[in-house]
């Protein structure tokens, strides 16, 4: 199904307009196609049945129902997790579980630090930190855990950050999310619609985006102003996060290099508040 959707990117200067509208439908939502009809599709589209026919047609397919064949057969693949965790399972040695854990976390966050578009969208991002009147951070299910993290250690380097929570008010935040923002997506396969959407519904009102997710063809690469691409290959059936978390603290680093006096400033400050609400034990006294 990537390779589908790399031509999908390819070939796309060859579609006409109502064609392109197809195509970055199919590029956002591929998760859904397994699940929905020709014309329920161009409904949602807003183009006709021929339409999505003949988008068919030239990528090489003779009918939807062939092209939709693709997507069922992936979503088929992505839903049997626990086989595919028996089968890494099996290919680990027992007598050595730590040390090839060891190897491919090794191997997540190397490909990571030294992919080249990570390298080239480093500094950007940082300036886009800067730039941003308020940040927004969005993470949902596993990823949460990187949205938190992200969050809280941007607030104490003195950043406006503020968690996206997907509660009754998740619209009214997005409303009043405007230009002068930054709205940051951590999105992994497989992709929650909640996050898609909300990255959709903020980069149509022209807000700056960034994202951090696992290959170019995720839904969020085309939706973004600039992402970084992390390696999640893991032996379990969690995707590994080590690298992504590598990436974040490169850039926090990078960060409390710009800004010593203000991170120091609020370090100390939080000293003062936890040591008034005596958040930590006393070792001295074991």
């Amino acid at each position: 199904m990537y390779e589908l959707l790399h031509k999908i990117q390819n070939v796309s200067s060859s579609f006409t307009q109502t064609q392109n509208l197809v195509a970055q439908y199919v590029l956002a939502n591929y998760s859904k196609i397994p699940f929905i009809t020709i014309t329920n599709m161009a409904l949602e589209i807003g183009v006709s049945d021929t339409t999505i026919i003949n988008f068919c047609s030239m990528l090489g397919y003779e009918s939807f129902s062939s092209f939709k064949k693709v997507f069922i057969e992936y979503a088929q693949s992505e839903l049997a997790i626990y086989d595919n965790f028996e089968t890494r399972i099996d290919n680990l040695n027992e007598e050595e579980t730590i040390s090839q854990v060891l190897n491919i976390e090794k191997s997540n966050i190397e490909i990571t630090l030294t992919r080249p578009i990570n390298r080239d969208n480093f500094i950007p991002f940082i300036n886009m930190l800067d730039n941003a009147s308020n940040i927004y951070v969005c993470g949902m299910r596993s990823s949460s855990i990187l949205m938190d993290f992200l969050v809280q250690n941007l607030r104490v380097q003195g950043y406006n950050v503020t968690p996206f929570q997907l509660n009754g008010y998740f619209v009214d935040q997005l409303c009043k999310i405007n230009e002068k923002d930054l709205f940051i997506s951590f999105a992994f396969s497989r992709y929650t619609l909640e996050s898609i959407k909300a990255l959709e519904f903020v980069s149509n009102k022209n807000v700056p985006c960034a994202s951090f997710t696992d290959t170019v063809l995720s839904p969020t690469y085309k939706l973004s102003n600039l992402t970084f691409i992390c390696e999640i290959n893991s032996y379990t059936y969690q995707a590994s996060y080590v690298g992504v978390l590598a990436l974040l603290n490169a850039i926090l680093t990078e960060t409390a290099l710009r800004h010593k006096n203000r991170t120091r400033k609020h370090i100390d400050e939080l000293e003062v508040a936890l040591e008034y609400f005596d958040t930590f034990t006393d070792n001295k006294n074991s």
